[in-house]
């Protein structure tokens, strides 16, 4: 089926130009081709300076008036036979390569904050409540007051099509105005969104500008930055991206929020290991976890790191104690327990012509008895369980129909992992039957590096395992990954966790979920180390002690009292 789709852009309503871009998917038979206008810089000043005018409007609008308005927004998402709605989810599946059904969970989950409850929520986290941002309020001997920055310049990254809704939500209940600079990737939910806002109050909507312009057109950042229009940025995207932003804001004193690329990644203690179906449980949390957002999201879980101390739990010497040689006089070695999967999930291993890895068959007979007491309960166990995990949750959340793209790239890197590792003895791929492409766990007996880390993408996942926390430190330090660390979801008891949080936060980590919790998050809490709203306002405060009422004899007030001063001239 080949749909075609013009999308506006968002200029206190939808608006089109005559410069357009023109962008075109293909998954198996379906074909999206959709337009979308380029605006000159012109139009990016013009808007800015409109904004602006609107900062005082924004100000003065009660807080409950804008969760009125909000709250509206967010019932029509929620209900499915909203017409955008259910546009919105006949689009984005094609756009991202996801299935429908999760596309609708994550927005779901996305629209949270477009409600009353959880917008008070976030403000009370963050800054201490609505009404710092409606009036004064007695604080010890002063009286404080949260003002908006003014405009700020929401500033897109292609990877979630949640970071429009969410971002914009931010500047709207911190009172405000707000321009969103769309991504090439994805400039389509944002204007949808924005054309809901029109529906429910045209005035809101004046406040909102939505629309694209070419990332590349420095020109045009460095004339809207020296305006004097814009008061803030709130930049998500590539490193790349996110520097250039942060020179030009600098150049100009514009304050800037930076959401860069960043790393997740779990940690399980040995304690996993002590009961079975708490492996299997965890093992299909995180597979949900690394469904989400195709791990292209920046809380999810990239790699699992499992601690499992060889003189305890390492596969090999549990087999080696419990086995004697076979005939050729070999011990079992890493090939022999591949085929411990074998029923269930194909194993990428080579054997040679003389068939050395092949076992006999009291052999094999042995390795199914060990299988459940021996290598389920050990870390190549947990990459199994994972394996089957991200079957379970391909059944239920499956992944959209590929493009040629993605499925070149699939094997490009099961290839690569193949040549490198699992040739030399270092590592096993598990992958769906019939070698299909819908999901990978590679289980490295090494830590892998930077490049390997950013494979894990689109279902891809590596599981390894370490000796202790220093193993992982180290590896982290080596690669130069401290900058890039966000969220690493841990699963162990009290000390562990306490532990394991101290030691990764002070190398730079931020946020430490349960493990196969990556993407729960309550309102009201920091996020990449900062709170986000605090940094969308401005802090003013009154510091007037109570004065005392000056008589004949009282010639210095109050607020002078117990201080010394200069004399001066009269």
């Amino acid at each position: 089926m080949k749909r075609k789709l013009k999308i506006p852009g968002f200029i206190f309503k939808p608006v089109y130009s005559e410069n357009t871009t023109k962008e075109i998917v293909k998954r198996q038979d379906d074909v999206l081709e959709f337009d979308f206008p380029i605006f000159d810089k012109k139009t990016v000043l013009d808007t800015a300076e409109k904004l602006a005018l609107r900062k005082r409007r924004a100000h003065d609008r009660d807080l409950n008036e804008l969760f009125e308005i909000m709250d509206q927004v967010g019932d029509l998402w929620l209900d499915p036979n909203y017409d955008l709605r259910k546009e919105v989810l006949e689009v984005i599946p094609m756009m991202t390569g996801q299935s429908r059904e999760l596309c609708e969970i994550e927005f779901l989950g996305t629209i949270r904050l477009w409600n009353k409850k959880n917008s008070e929520l976030q403000l009370k986290g963050e800054i201490g409540g609505k009404e710092y941002l409606e009036d004064w309020v007695q604080r010890g001997t002063a009286r404080m007051h949260a003002q908006p920055r003014g405009v700020v310049l929401h500033n897109l990254a292609g990877n979630s099509f949640g970071l429009g809704p969410t971002s914009l939500s931010y500047g709207l209940i911190t009172k405000n105005v707000n321009l969103i600079k769309l991504s090439h990737q994805e400039p389509y939910v944002s204007v949808k969104l924005c054309e809901s806002i029109v529906e429910v109050d045209k005035k809101l909507s004046k406040e909102i500008a939505a629309f694209y312009w070419k990332g590349s057109r420095g020109d045009i950042y460095d004339d809207l930055f020296n305006s004097g229009n814009i008061n803030c940025v709130l930049a998500w995207g590539a490193i790349q991206s996110i520097e250039d932003i942060r020179r030009r804001a600098n150049r100009y004193g514009i304050k800037i929020i930076d959401n860069g690329p960043k790393l997740s990644f779990s940690v399980l203690s040995e304690d996993t290991f002590n009961n079975k179906n708490i492996m299997q449980e965890i093992a299909q949390k995180i597979a949900i976890d690394v469904v989400y957002w195709n791990q292209r999201a920046c809380l999810s879980p990239r790699v699992i790191y499992i601690i499992d101390k060889p003189h305890k739990s390492a596969i090999s010497n549990n087999i080696n104690n419990n086995l004697s040689k076979d005939n050729n006089n070999e011990l079992l070695n890493d090939s022999s327990i591949n085929t411990l999967f074998a029923d269930s999930i194909n194993t990428i291993f080579h054997t040679n012509e003389s068939g050395r890895y092949d076992m006999s068959i009291l052999m094999k007979r042995s390795l199914k008895m060990l299988r459940y007491s021996f290598s389920e309960l050990s870390a190549m166990g947990f990459a199994k369980m994972l394996a089957n995990g991200l079957r379970n949750a391909d059944q239920m959340l499956p992944r959209a129909n590929l493009t040629q793209t993605d499925n070149l790239e699939m094997q490009r890197k099961r290839e690569y992992f193949f040549i490198n590792y699992v040739t030399q003895k270092r590592a096993i791929i598990l992958y769906p039957p019939k070698n299909k492409l819908d999901w990978t766990v590679v289980f490295m007996r090494t830590l892998p590096n930077l490049k390997e880390i950013n494979m894990c993408q689109d279902r891809f996942v590596i599981c390894c395992r370490i000796s202790s926390i220093q193993d992982l430190i180290y590896s982290i330090r080596k690669q130069e990954l401290q900058q890039y660390l966000q969220t690493v979801a841990i699963y162990g008891n009290d000390n562990f966790v306490k532990d394991v949080a101290e030691e990764l936060s002070i190398l730079g980590a931020f946020r430490f979920p349960r493990a196969g919790e990556h993407n729960l998050n309550d309102f009201g809490l920091p996020w990449d180390g900062k709170y986000v709203l605090q940094d969308m306002i401005r802090w003013c405060y009154i510091c007037f002690p109570e004065e005392q009422p000056m008589g004949n004899n009282n010639k210095q007030s109050s607020l002078f009292k117990g201080k010394t001063y200069p004399e001066r001239n009269q």
